[in-house]
This record gives C-alpha cells, structure tokens and sequence, in this order.
C-alpha cells in the first residue's frame, strides 16, 4: 500500500461519497435560504408568511428576548403580531458569519445579526445580537423547530 493512498483513505473529506456530499450541500443551502427568508419576513412585518418555515404546534419552542421562551409556533407568532403593532419599520441583517451544519434530516445554524426598529411613536433603537436554529428536514422541507435569539448583557 502506498502511503499516500492511505492518507487520502483516512482523510476526513474522503469519508463522504461524492453523492451524498453533494446531497450535504444541497441542504446546507436550503437551511440556510429558509433561514434567510425566514428573517426578510419578520422584516416585512409579515408574521404570517412564516408559517411555512416554522414546525406547527407545540414541537417548536422558541427563546426571545421576552419573556423566556414561546411554546408552539402559533403562540410565537400571535405575541409577535402584537409586538409588530407599535413598529413602523424594521430590519434585521445577518452579518456573514452563518453557520450551516446538516446530520441526515437535522440542521443547526448560527451566527449574529443587527436590527433595527423605527416605532410609530417616532423612536428607533438598534440592536446586535446572536442567533442559533435548529431545524429538521420532514416531507423533504426544511423547518424551523427551534429558535434562541438573544443580545449580550451590557459590559
């Protein structure tokens, strides 16, 4: 045997056959589109149009800012409709650092955003903050199972 063949056996990148690479990255980047498509909706102020990206009923749990964790799809969107009544405008932007990782029909993600709100009242306030996923592949969709955002305490 010569050695370099068994370097290249051995090598981590090798241990994955062509075809399923290939699969491998086609979720990777249907996660990360969802995920992408999921944040311009809440931009848009458009809670409903998520409804197709999040798992329905009470397998989703959600944790936002306040208060300490949503059960259920259903009962995330209602609270942020409320929340949205007082916006006027509002962004989030995802920095370059989003982080795909797909294990059969479970992916993780992270990475840090900024937002941005203008109320009605006129104020506006910026935030930056992070962002972990978790989502599971069902029906050949993927969908949102599970959310945490959160922002660093004040130094």
């Amino acid at each position: 045997i010569r050695p370099w063949r068994t370097i290249l056996h051995f090598s981590p990148v090798n241990r994955i056959p062509p075809r399923s690479l290939g699969r491998l990255r086609r979720d990777q980047s249907q996660v990360r589109r969802v995920i992408v498509e999921a944040m311009a909706s809440w931009s848009a102020l458009d809670a409903d149009a998520n409804a197709a990206r999040y798992t329905t009923g009470n397998r989703a749990v959600f944790f936002d800012f306040t208060p300490m964790q949503y059960i259920g799809w259903e009962t995330y969107r209602d609270e942020i409709k409320k929340v949205q009544e007082s916006i006027k405008h509002f962004q989030i932007i995802l920095n370059d650092d989003l982080t795909v990782q797909v294990t059969g029909n479970v992916a993780w993600a992270h990475g840090t955003w900024k937002m941005d709100f203008r109320f009605k009242d006129g104020s506006t306030r910026h935030l930056e903050g992070r962002l972990t996923e978790v989502l599971e592949k069902s029906g050949g969709k993927w969908k949102i199972v599970h959310e945490h955002a959160s922002i660093p305490s004040p130094a």
